[in-house]
């Protein structure tokens, strides 16, 4: 089944990621705004700047999801997938996942990872409702001490 990111948090974070580009592109480039008169190389930049914005707020909506299968679960982010066995997942932060509506486990090797919440939260149902092998929050820490989630 696929699910696709919440589309309001990832234009959320595109929106922030994008202002700081667009400021350290200005101020690199600070020389050509300030001391010159404003013409076509100015122009030139600004409508650079904002096709590859389009194009990568285009490309982040529609190249980012997530595909929940019966063994594990794969997330696409661009054109990387990155696969999560439901068996290799050892610990689930509840109270921070539901919270932050952030997804934050950790895996039997000690990594942790996050991944935002689709709109219904079905990513989360579904691992909760998967992984069999999840230990205790005094047992995890137990475990691996210098994890921090």
């Amino acid at each position: 089944m696929k699910v696709k990111v919440d589309i309001k948090r990832t234009i959320r974070l595109f929106i922030i990621m994008d202002l700081i580009f667009a400021a350290l592109l200005f101020l690199s480039c600070i020389n050509l705004f300030l001391f010159t008169k404003f013409g076509p190389i100015q122009i030139m930049v600004i409508l650079v700047f904002v096709a590859v914005s389009i194009l990568m707020l285009v490309l982040s909506l529609k190249r980012n999801f997530y595909v929940i299968e019966s063994k594990y679960i794969v997330v696409v982010r661009s054109f990387k997938n990155m696969y999560y066995n439901y068996s290799d997942v050892v610990y689930i932060d509840e109270e921070q996942s539901e919270r932050r509506k952030i997804l934050c486990f950790c895996t039997n090797k000690g990594h942790t990872r996050y991944l935002p919440f689709d709109k219904n939260a079905e990513i989360y149902k579904t691992v909760l409702k998967k992984c069999h092998n999840l230990l205790s929050e005094e047992e995890f820490k137990r475990r691996f001490p210098n994890v921090k989630l």
